[in-house]
């Protein structure tokens, strides 16, 4: 009986929306699932809402400082930190969703390992870190784009800035 897996949960999937700080927006769990593809409708509602909170934290963390600078400096939404659109959106808050949409796919690929040990299995395995990888590396270039709205100088603090430790 080789092959054979559990049904997807029969609950319906339409999302949630999982509430950021109150600066930065909330995410509707539905669109991370709808934009990305993650384990083809194998992800309870429960492990998106999960992931979604995991890519927010890492979000949170990675635009803290930039977000403390506009605060401080009277801008009470990530909405209000530039007027420019991408299809019908507030450019920051596209790319916070792509920041959050991109870790939470990360967190869940990473999350959930095959418990077999057939080289199937593990080539599953590589191929699923390796997405998650690209995954991640869309998250940090989403960060790298949002960081760049605001920056007084574009060449010092644009797309191409690292973080040193």
């Amino acid at each position: 009986m080789a092959g054979l897996t559990a049904p997807p949960d029969n609950s319906p999937l339409n999302g949630q929306v999982i509430v950021a700080d109150g600066w930065f927006p909330g995410i509707d769990t539905g669109a991370i699932r709808r934009n990305v593809r993650i384990g083809d409708g194998a992800v309870t509602e429960e492990r998106l809402k999960e992931a979604t909170i995991a890519g927010m934290l890492a979000g949170l963390k990675a635009m803290s400082a930039w977000r403390s600078k506009h605060a401080s400096a009277g801008i009470a939404s990530l909405a209000d930190v530039t007027e420019d659109e991408l299809a019908g959106e507030n450019l920051a808050e596209l790319l916070w969703r792509r920041i959050v949409t991109y870790y939470a796919a990360a967190e869940l690929l990473d999350g959930h390992t095959d418990v077999a040990a057939t080289d199937d299995a593990l080539d599953r395995e590589d191929e699923k870190r390796s997405t998650a990888d690209a995954y991640r590396r869309k998250a940090y270039e989403a960060v790298a784009d949002l960081r760049a709205i605001g920056a007084e100088d574009g060449a010092a603090h644009g797309r191409n800035r690292v973080d040193l430790i």
